[in-house]
């Protein structure tokens, strides 16, 4: 399938990143090295371009499918910001906690396009989707069932809910981030289904049940797994039509598409990704003579992940006798756990000297953190000095949202940048705010 729409995740750097006459790495109209002299470093930048990009592929390949919708994943990364512009853009939002699920309603976002996901959810996040009429709950299993009836029934209310599924597809990804298998932690069995629905019925009215929900794992690459979902799916709706007599108005196939963190990475573009899955979609439920049902999809990260740069600003520098060399930066697994997590790939420049040709031997970019696997990138393969600012890319999905004050050191600052300007979407934590929380016990309270 070709097209000639922009398709963000498969390129390494933001649609707006140029090289500006002093050899400086721009973004979104901005100075990099300006952004951090200003708002200092670490710095998480985000290009508002490259997810307006990301969001009008998704709505473009989708066209053909008659009010199908994408959901943003909120885990990417969320803030109150980010929130109001998926809005903006015409996206839907999945949540995954009641943080998430609060941070939206307190931005604004409808209650019609929240979807409530998580395989454990608490009672307190249950009774929160409940209460905010129009919130849908993606429901894990017959026990989280039971209580959201009792929830809904308890306030005379009608919960809405989707009932996720494990199809036993599998794709090609990092075991840890697999969720389709049939031993997943996530959702019921395609042999549940029927007997799940038959306890919806028997609950309506304190139930509205919407349909179906699938998602097979994160950071995709190959198309073959999502269209095998589509069918599996199409099938166990067909069943539910057969014997309970019953259509779903809901289809949600997830998603988690993949980006490119390197040059090896060749993912699906969002545009044939949705355009596909929509496509299969309207085949073969019209194929088996079902109703076209609502359709959403999830893309995750590819919506962000590749909007998103970290800036670090290179520190000590040790030569070994290996001839290797170790680049210190600034910042590390705290702002970005992925690499000691998932053994995840990156690729830098340095942004204040974009004209530097490839490194003469090894570099390691080492974080600042007291772990010997605080490593942000093996063999970065640039000639990085003291003093160099240094841009990581691809690291707007699970940054920010997996950060951490590991050393009790605070997180950093977020700005989103748009022709030419930049504004702070996250203030950056200072120290006052790392003992905010703390508590001394009366017993401690003594004079030294």
């Amino acid at each position: 399938m070709s097209t000639s729409v922009l398709s963000p995740n498969t390129r390494l750097m933001p649609v707006t990143a140029e090289i500006s006459p002093e050899h400086h790495l721009m973004l979104g109209g901005c100075d990099t090295v300006k952004l951090a002299e200003r708002w200092g470093t670490p710095l998480w930048v985000m290009d508002y371009d490259t997810i307006k990009a990301s969001a009008e592929a998704l709505k473009a390949g989708l066209a053909v499918y008659p009010g199908a919708k994408a959901l943003y994943a909120g885990k990417a990364f969320m803030c109150l910001a980010i929130c109001k512009l998926v809005r903006e853009l015409g996206l839907g939002l999945d949540v995954v906690s009641e943080g998430e699920l609060f941070t939206a309603l307190r931005s604004g976002f409808p209650n019609d396009d929240i979807y409530l996901h998580g395989n454990n959810k608490s009672p307190a996040e249950l009774i929160m989707a409940v209460e905010n009429s129009g919130v849908t709950i993606i429901v894990d299993g017959f026990q989280e069932l039971d209580s959201v009836i009792e929830i809904a029934s308890a306030r005379g209310l009608r919960a809405r809910i989707m009932v996720r599924v494990t199809p036993g597809v599998e794709p090609e990804t990092h075991e840890y981030i697999k969720t389709g298998q049939f031993d997943s932690k996530f959702g019921i069995s395609l042999e549940q289904v029927i007997p799940f629905v038959e306890r919806v019925v028997r609950s309506e009215e304190h139930l509205e049940f919407r349909g179906i929900h699938a998602h097979i794992g994160s950071q995709s690459m190959a198309m073959e797994p999502y269209l095998k979902l589509v069918d599996i799916l199409a099938e166990t709706v067909a069943e539910i039509k057969n014997r309970l007599g019953r259509e779903i108005d809901y289809l949600n196939l997830g998603g988690g598409l993949g980006i490119v963190y390197t040059e090896a990475d060749q993912p699906i573009p969002l545009f044939d990704w949705s355009r596909a899955m929509a496509e299969r979609v309207l085949d073969v439920f019209a194929r088996l003579g079902l109703k076209q049902p609502q359709l959403l999809v999830e893309p995750g990260r590819s919506v962000v992940g590749t909007a998103g740069v970290t800036l670090y600003r290179a520190g000590q520098v040790k030569n070994f006798e290996s001839g290797k060399r170790a680049v210190a930066l600034d910042g590390g697994m705290a702002d970005n756990p992925r690499p000691a997590t998932y053994n995840a790939r990156y690729t830098s420049v340095i942004a204040s000297r974009m004209n530097e040709s490839e490194a003469d031997s090894p570099v390691d970019l080492v974080g600042r953190f007291c772990e010997s696997g605080d490593i942000i990138i093996k063999g970065a393969g640039i000639p990085a000095e003291t003093g160099d600012l240094i841009a990581v890319f691809s690291t707007g999905a699970y940054n920010y949202s997996m950060s951490s004050n590991y050393n009790r050191t605070g997180k950093p600052a977020c700005v989103l940048v748009k022709d030419g300007k930049s504004e702070l979407i996250i203030e950056r934590e200072s120290l006052d705010d790392l003992v905010r929380q703390d508590r001394i016990p009366d017993f401690l309270n003594f004079n030294s």
